[in-house]
């Protein structure tokens, strides 16, 4: 076995006890600590796994890290602020998405004289079971993405996903309504 060899498993070894102890005693903090400020829990997994992962980053570089805690509670907090400006951003571009296409819509219907229950019954016939289910929480029973994505058991991006996705399909719908139908 060459020395090379010899000094990378040392190391590796020595990098692999260094993160299970951390683990062991950061771990539930700095989940309750992301937790808090990031009142989600997918994004607050991935925030806590991204900060063990940097620190493992640099314990197999060597690197020696004297307040390992700190250092943890630095990158975690470095990534709930990414991950908060980042739902921040989508919340922002939601609300204006939705605004300007059901301004847009009701703007086509009120110029077309159009039976509006009519026009809802041919538009939610076209929907699949999952995109109905979607649309009556968001819009019938007015519930928040958060409220959505803990009952349907999905991430909070993931719902908003599809909502941008069922607004597009119903806007897109209304538009081949008014452009080539009837």
């Amino acid at each position: 076995m060459r020395k090379g060899d010899q000094v990378k498993r040392k190391v590796n070894s020595e990098a692999n006890e260094k993160l299970d102890s951390a683990y062991k005693q950061y771990y539930k903090t700095l989940y309750h600590f992301c937790c808090l400020k990031l009142k989600n829990e997918e994004q607050t997994e991935d925030c806590v796994q991204e900060s063990f992962c940097v620190l493992y980053e640099h314990l197999l570089k060597g690197e020696e890290i004297k307040n390992v805690g700190g250092f943890l509670y630095k990158i975690a907090n470095n990534l709930v602020k990414v991950q908060w400006r980042k739902n921040q951003k989508e919340q922002n571009i939601l609300q204006w998405d939705s605004m300007a296409e059901i301004l847009i819509s009701e703007q086509i219907i009120i110029q077309q004289n159009v039976d509006y229950d009519e026009l809802a019954k041919k538009l939610i016939s076209t929907l699949d079971e999952k995109e109905i289910e979607l649309y009556k929480k968001k819009y019938i029973e007015a519930k928040s993405i958060k409220e959505i994505s803990e009952e349907l058991e999905i991430s909070s991006p993931a719902v908003a996903k599809r909502l941008s996705r069922l607004r597009k399909k119903i806007k897109d719908l209304i538009s081949i309504e008014f452009e080539g139908g009837e």
